[in-house]
């Protein structure tokens, strides 16, 4: 629920059009110490933030100390075909959005020593070799960064916020904000910190909890609006729809649902709506694969006709299309037309723009709220229990050992990949509710420098859900339901579902550790998890499992070219691949008509003319990428 309002209705906030204005205002109210609260995502004040970050990089009296989780900068793509690729697209994705200065300093080892950024989530992969944000990531749940952001004494809250005739809506980020707000108000007293709304008119106005009244804000800053940073729509492939569809299948009708994000998130959210929307077709290729199905029981193969409600930290495109559906009708609170509880949200430009135009009754079933609302259950816990009926939390991971832990945010040597987030809260409460089931999706294998690499481990160094927390836990090969299971029963649950390349390795290390009997014998059907078993079951059923389920900024072409540069360049990294591959690609048959047929592929990479030995060299490797992956 929101929190209360800070100021009498008739406070007025400071208004500037001047972000360096604003920024000295700011320092003129709180000091030259200057600790700054900014949102998980996309709700940063970006321009207040660079122009504080300028302030400090050229007065080194002043300290600036940056708390804040997931930065969003554009990616840096560097020369050859990835920047001819991608820089067309990153211009879609991020438009004229302003990078925040301070990341893009941390990137290159330049912020200054009177400047501190300490984050409890980092963008997905991007700093694992970036010892200054390793150094300074700090490990939390999502529900308790709050906590350490009054412990660090925050005096500046900086948010990009949305107006509309004098109201406002903190939007995408009421995640922490809605309660920071009043909990610094109470713990130090409303003079001791600032509160600045940034407004982006290109930032969509959501409704319910999400809009507070101006008395919210000491000062608003309107220096017009800018492009909001967008994600990448994820390619779903036929693991991750093989994955989807088992997961889908585990829903129940009448139930709460949670997604996280990514590939393996958009395929779980396209089988839900394949289910609702064609359940012989969903059911069809769900009976395709093989493995083991898991407590089927408990959810169902048909449409929602008692609709579920939505209960999700990130509130993605997916579960939008699945609002849009007719999938998320089931109203939890009397008098009220929500559908789906929010604590932030992100995605493609798409996303954003279906928000934008989307009709005010739509809207209405969108509360995007307290992230300890919908995260956990204690506060108005009675409700919450009732609210969330047969719930299935969703969430996704990199790894998985055989007895059940599961590796979602940092390697094996410590180094953060991503973040807990709210991973373990929706662990936990699957457990502390009645009927609800944590189910975590999870690809077999990875591809690593042109190697298989299993993602069902026996140990890893680093943990994010302890194993007597398992439930479970799905790959594309089946669902392994690890609930109450002894330690022998879950290792041959997980055995059971990973790739053949790697159970006898994983069998010998579980006879090791006396977790098998020294005689056990690996049953057939699990060396029939291959990835040819997949691609088979599913092929069939291309038509109803597509890339990219719900749009892409990429244009026809692009998605051609798109798998052919992962193919490339997952055969250029293995040496014993290499040689091959280049080999073959100056075959002479592969000449002209190739080139007749990827003519627009080609100009679209700025190589159909190509001038040098070079270019001429990577032409032929990407017609002989184009030719294995079309």
């Amino acid at each position: 629920m929101p929190g209360t309002p800070l100021h009498p209705e008739t406070a007025a906030p400071l208004r500037h059009t001047s972000p360096e204005a604003c920024a000295r205002a700011v320092i003129d109210r709180v000091g030259k110490d200057v600790r700054l609260a900014l949102p998980l995502g996309l709700g940063k004040a970006n321009r207040l933030t660079n122009a504080l970050y300028e302030i400090a990089k050229g007065d080194p009296s002043v300290t600036l100390t940056i708390f804040t989780a997931l930065t969003l900068v554009r990616p840096k793509l560097g020369a050859g075909l990835p920047a001819q690729f991608g820089g067309p697209v990153v211009e879609r994705l991020f438009g004229d959005y302003p990078d925040l200065t301070y990341a893009v300093d941390r990137a290159r080892g330049a912020l200054p020593p009177n400047v501190q950024v300490e984050e409890f989530f980092l963008a997905t992969g991007t700093l694992l070799n970036n010892e200054y944000a390793q150094r300074h990531y700090n490990s939390v749940n999502y529900t308790h960064a709050m906590r350490r952001i009054v412990s660090a004494r925050v005096n500046v809250i900086g948010q990009m916020i949305a107006a509309r005739d004098e109201r406002y809506s903190l939007s995408c980020n009421t995640d922490i904000t809605l309660d920071l707000i009043p909990e610094l108000q109470r713990k130090a007293g409303r003079e001791s910190f600032v509160v600045v709304g940034e407004i982006n008119e290109r930032l969509p106005f959501m409704v319910n909890d999400a809009e507070v009244p101006a008395s919210e804000f000491d000062m608003l800053l309107d220096a017009g609006g800018y492009d909001l940073a967008g994600l990448p729509a994820a390619q779903v492939d036929l693991v991750s729809h093989a994955i989807g569809l088992r997961a889908a299948r585990l829903v129940k009708d009448g139930g709460t649902l949670q997604i996280g994000i990514g590939s393996l998130g958009d395929g779980a959210a396209q089988s839900v709506r394949l289910r609702h929307l064609d359940a012989a077709a969903f059911n069809t290729a769900l009976s395709a694969l093989p493995g083991p199905s898991g407590p089927v029981e408990e959810g169902g193969n048909g449409a929602f006709k008692a609709g579920l409600y939505g209960c999700t930290e990130m509130f993605t495109q997916g579960m939008l299309e699945l609002l849009r559906a007719g999938v998320f009708t089931r109203r939890v609170r009397e008098g009220s037309a929500v559908t789906i509880d929010g604590g932030f949200y992100l995605g493609p430009q798409s996303f954003y723009e279906g928000l934008r135009e989307a009709p005010p009754e739509m809207l209405a079933a969108i509360n995007m709220t307290s992230v300890a609302d919908v995260n956990a259950l204690y506060g108005n816990e009675a409700a919450r229990r009732r609210e969330r009926a047969d719930a299935r939390f969703i969430n996704i991971a990199m790894k998985a050992t055989c007895l059940g832990a599961v590796i979602s945010d940092a390697l094996e040597d410590g180094r953060v990949v991503s973040g807990v987030g709210g991973q373990y809260n929706f662990v936990a409460q699957a457990h502390e509710l009645e009927d609800a089931r944590s189910i975590i999706l999870v690809k077999a294998v990875r591809e690593a420098g042109g190697k298989a690499e299993s993602n069902i481990v026996w140990s890893y160094g680093h943990t994010t859900v302890p194993r007597h927390l398992r439930d479970i836990i799905i790959t594309e090969y089946g669902v392994a339901d690890l609930r109450g299971k002894t330690d022998e029963e879950c290792v041959c649950a997980m055995l059971a579902i990973t790739d053949a390349r790697f159970i006898d390795g994983l069998v010998r290390d579980a006879i090791a550790a006396k977790k098998l009997p020294s005689d056990f014998t690996v049953p057939a059907a699990w060396r029939a998890n291959t990835p040819e078993t997949i691609r088979r079951a599913l092929s069939p059923h291309a038509d109803k499992l597509p890339a990219y389920p719900f749009g892409t900024e990429l244009t026809e072409i692009e998605r051609e070219i798109a798998p052919a540069l992962s193919y490339l360049s997952g055969q250029m990294a293995a040496p014993a691949k290499r040689a091959a591959f280049i080999l073959s690609a100056l075959f002479p048959g592969l000449g002209a008509g190739a080139r007749a047929a990827f003519q627009p592929h080609l100009e679209r990479l700025s190589l159909d003319a190509p001038a040098s030995w070079k270019d001429r060299l990577t032409q032929r490797l990407m017609l002989k990428a184009l030719s294995k992956t079309r």
